[in-house]
């Protein structure tokens, strides 16, 4: 943003005691690496444990990353 000292991102700080540091921080740009799927299923109130990715494979993997917990037929 030209001109502009307000800009998206995130900043991380860390209490170390009664002392409160900024570890780390980033701008929100093209190429970065945020995922705005989580974004938007934060909005119906789901998260990463109430929502499962369905992937269509040519045979389903014997074992699933999430033991097939959430999967739809």
């Amino acid at each position: 943003m030209k001109d502009s000292n307000n800009m998206p991102g995130a900043v991380v700080y860390e209490r170390d005691g009664d002392k409160i540091y900024r570890k780390n921080d980033c701008v929100f740009g093209p190429g970065d690496i945020y995922c705005s799927m989580w974004s938007l299923l934060g909005l119906a109130g789901l998260n990463e444990t109430s929502w499962t990715p369905q992937f269509s494979y040519w045979q389903r993997p014997k074992t699933l990353d999430d033991g097939g917990k959430n999967i739809i037929e």
